[in-house]
């Protein structure tokens, strides 16, 4: 992945509150306590100061969106740069409405590999991830139906390990891109994905190493920068150009612009990345095909979508990338991923009516496998929407949402569908000044 400074501190993630970009990510302001001082905009001056100093003496800010505060953390993420972060397994102790709620990992596939696929430690802010694909020649190949020859998101998946689909879901849901609020509408584009799923990468590690270190997220393009990025690109590309069995593999996360024919095979053309397609030999083509004909589908009927290509490449002495396993997921214009037209439809309809909502994301869990498409979060209560089959699985998911202590709204495919859940008016007064307050 490429570097900057700030890139080799430990990583922020989702559960970090960010005034960057000038709030082109933002999403409800966050009151924190801390040395009994009530803080709001993280970035002002005294407030780093202030953060600094509980870094160094380990002191745990507080989310003031319950009464007695829901523990946070401080971590280091540049030279000079602190974040409060969410604690690990906290989301449900803070409101539905607060920037760091999480909904119950059970109405997603989060729930089924959160735990054993994904480990995090409280203390260090540090997460542990084990992948079902190999990252080198020298580890066994994923086992026939896991994940091999570009089916990197199989029923037969392991629940203890991390499908390629699975690692894009969550980086995805890290950087908080399955996260929705009405004042997020036009602000996302490649820059602040980009930016965001690289964030999201940092204070993760795979057998002991940074994920950082094998991931690459092409940087937005620029013509009259093409020969600094491709140095760039190059320079990260440079310590996997070994061979035989020591020769190291790298996943890649871009916007597929094309699959065009080559000399030998064919090669996938990533938006931001003109000069270094992905190669790709007619089996693992044909494979692509059949398993991603429904998200292929799904690209070609959709102008404005966004399809996400997640692959493992080796690097050949020439420079050139081979892909060796490809997964695929389709996102809409806001960059938020869906599985068939009905579940579009259902996201334009939330997207019109201006509605909060977390996006329900699969992981490792089976197509047959009932989760919440997504969950309204701007309700009286956290509202979990399914989207199901037939009227027989409403009882599945009414048993669902009870067990998670949401409320349930459900809409069987082929009826019209049902009026949204009502939202709740939550504006909340905000701060008049970024910086630390007395109480």
């Amino acid at each position: 992945m490429q570097t900057t400074e700030q890139d080799t501190e430990q990583g922020t993630s989702r559960h970090a509150r960010s005034d960057d970009h000038g709030g082109a990510h933002e999403r409800d302001r966050q009151t924190f306590e801390l040395y009994g001082r009530q803080l709001t905009a993280t970035n002002h001056p005294d407030t780093q100061q202030l953060l600094a100093a509980a870094h160094a003496d380990r002191v745990r800010p507080l989310c003031m969106c319950r009464p007695d505060g829901v523990a946070m953390y401080v971590a280091k993420i540049g030279p000079d740069k602190y974040v409060i972060k969410r604690m690990p397994d906290t989301g449900l102790a803070h409101t539905h409405r607060c920037a760091s709620y999480l909904p119950p990992e059970e109405l997603s596939g989060l729930g089924q590999v959160l735990g054993s696929a994904i480990t995090e430690e409280a203390d260090s802010g540090l997460t542990a991830i084990k992948l079902g694909f190999r990252m080198s020649k020298a580890e066994r190949a994923a086992p026939a139906g896991a994940g091999s020859g570009a089916v990197a998101d199989s029923v037969a998946a392991d629940p203890n390990r991390l499908t390629l689909r699975a690692v894009l879901h969550y980086l995805w849901q890290e950087a908080d891109l399955a996260t929705w609020s009405p004042g997020m509408a036009g602000k996302r584009n490649w820059r602040i994905v980009s930016w965001y799923l690289r964030q999201a990468a940092r204070g993760k590690f795979t057998k002991g190493k940074p994920l950082a270190t094998k991931l690459y997220v092409p940087e937005p393009f620029n013509l009259e920068k093409k020969t600094e990025i491709a140095a760039r690109r190059l320079s990260a590309w440079a310590p996997m150009q070994q061979h035989g069995s020591s020769q190291q593999f790298m996943m890649l996360i871009g916007e597929l612009k094309a699959i065009d024919p080559a000399r030998f095979g064919h090669k996938l053309v990533i938006k931001h990345l003109p000069d270094a397609p992905l190669m790709v030999d007619d089996v693992l083509l044909k494979r692509l095909n059949k398993r991603f004909g429904d998200e292929l589908e799904l690209w070609q009927s959709d102008d404005e979508g966004h399809l996400m290509v997640i692959a493992t490449f080796s690097v050949g002495r020439a420079g050139l990338a081979t892909a060796e396993e490809i997964s695929l997921v389709m996102t809409d214009r806001n960059w938020l991923p869906y599985e068939s037209l009905a579940d579009k439809l259902l996201l334009d309809t939330a997207l019109d009516a201006h509605r909060r909502f977390t996006k329900s994301l699969r992981y490792n869990l089976a197509p047959d496998k009932p989760m919440a498409s997504l969950v309204f979060t701007d309700t009286e209560t956290p509202t979990a929407a399914f989207l199901l089959g037939s009227d027989e699985d409403r009882e599945t998911a009414a048993q669902i949402a009870a067990d998670t202590g949401t409320e349930v709204w459900t809409w069987v495919i082929g009826e019209d569908m049902p009026a949204l859940p009502p939202a709740v008016d939550h504006r909340r007064p905000q701060a008049q000044s970024g910086q630390p307050t007395g109480h």
